[in-house]
């Protein structure tokens, strides 16, 4: 049953990551601008979702193999890769100042804690990748 949970829950991050990615590069370059006639207010709210999704699948993915989070801390920790470290700690700086920027935007706009969320972003999105090659094998054999 885990096994097929995490599974599904994979392959939903798979899936939603580039969409993440690719709004979040969007808006890193239009600077709150529009982009052929589309309002910079889509993109964002494309990202905005996307991104809530993403983060609800990697909370999953984090439950799955880490069971509950009144352990995450302790197996964190305990943790023997510092890739594996790198890349939660960068995702976490990432949900946390989009999280902030999120009510920023919808109350004043386009604002400086945007930009530092999208290079937090970055640097985890890199992290994940390198996470998701580490494990390709997982996925080719499921």
């Amino acid at each position: 049953m885990k096994k097929r949970q995490l599974q599904i829950c994979n392959k939903c991050l798979l899936f939603a990551s580039p969409i993440v990615l690719a709004s979040g590069i969007m808006l890193e370059c239009l600077h709150g601008a529009s982009f052929r006639g589309i309002g910079n207010a889509v993109f964002t709210w494309l990202h905005i979702i996307s991104s809530t999704v993403l983060t609800g699948f990697g909370v999953w993915h984090l439950l799955l193999n880490w069971n509950g989070i009144s352990q995450w801390l302790d197996r964190f920790k305990r943790h023997h890769s510092k890739r594996t470290k790198c890349t939660a700690v960068f995702f976490a700086l990432t949900v946390v100042t989009g999280l902030i920027a999120a009510p920023l935007w919808l109350t004043h706009g386009h604002c400086g804690i945007g930009g530092v969320h999208g290079k937090f972003g970055y640097i985890a999105a890199v992290f994940i990748s390198l996470h998701i090659v580490k494990h390709w094998k997982w996925y080719s054999h499921n």
